[in-house]
């Protein structure tokens, strides 16, 4: 649209201020971050590999774009990773015997009190499983696009020329029965290693791929796997029978129609 309509829109203020106060309070994390790289620098102390450092390094990079980048990179890393436990605890508690499972795995890996390590976590094809289909059932973000800007391109016969914008659907791509028989059945097992042909990987692509692709993507896995691993450790998770079935919304990220109560039994 128009940059002279959004100000008649009638949510456009409360949009820019939504945004003032995400980009404020990256800010202030920035700052102090800053200010402790500083004194590690006053002190002779080491401050490469951290991505922080990386960005301001970077000679083509100013100061606001360093800011608009990890305030982004920390906007990223919230709504995603709890909308799809979200909806990972959603599917697990309609599906018990997928829930079983799982917990066989978890149970087992690890002694009992024990918190994993980030190596043992990663060595759990089940966990892994599981939240690969939950991604491929209901993608973070369900539509994005690019824009081809260098050179025309030829795909499937076509060509496009260059400053060709590229809708991608993510949702119904990972929903395509030619790829995914029973595209709406929770089924993790399609991403097991057990000499069965796989999915294409490239039918789902939550994280995006190339230089492209999500920055975040490996901390993100990490968080989702160790979270479900001690929930599902310590509880079993039933659905409230009065909620019915969820249905999604696309709310630029993909969120439930209504609120998720489950319970959480002891086990």
């Amino acid at each position: 649209m128009p940059k002279w309509s959004r100000s008649l829109l009638p949510y456009w203020r409360r949009y820019i201020e939504g945004w003032e106060g995400i980009f404020c309070f990256g800010k202030e994390l920035i700052d102090k971050k800053m200010e402790v790289i500083q004194q590690r620098v006053e002190n002779n102390q080491e401050v490469e590999g951290e991505y922080l450092t990386y960005l301001l390094s970077n000679a083509q990079m100013s100061t606001k774009d360093v800011y608009g980048s990890i305030t982004e990179l920390l906007l990223a890393g919230v709504d995603t990773t709890s909308n799809t436990l979200t909806w990972t605890l959603y599917l697990l508690s309609r599906n018990p015997h997928t829930q079983d499972r799982l917990y066989e795995e978890v149970s087992t890996m690890v002694p009992a009190k024990q918190i994993p390590s980030a190596a043992e976590v990663t060595r759990m094809p089940y966990l892994k499983a599981v939240i690969r289909e939950a991604l491929r059932m209901y993608p973070v973000v369900p539509v994005n696009a690019r824009i081809i800007v260098e050179k025309s391109v030829a795909i499937g016969g076509y060509t496009f020329p260059k400053k060709t914008t590229f809708t991608l659907h993510h949702y119904a791509i990972s929903h395509d029965e030619e790829t995914f028989p029973e595209p709406f059945t929770f089924k993790p097992e399609r991403w097991l290693r057990d000499g069965h042909v796989r999915p294409n990987p490239f039918a789902s692509i939550p994280f995006g791929f190339g230089v492209r692709g999500c920055v975040g993507r490996r901390i993100a896995e990490l968080e989702m796997y160790m979270v479900l691993f001690r929930v599902i450790r310590h509880f079993e998770i039933k659905p409230d029978p009065t909620m019915g079935e969820l249905k999604c919304i696309n709310r630029t990220v993909l969120v439930p129609d209504q609120p998720l109560r489950l319970y959480f039994v002891d086990r």
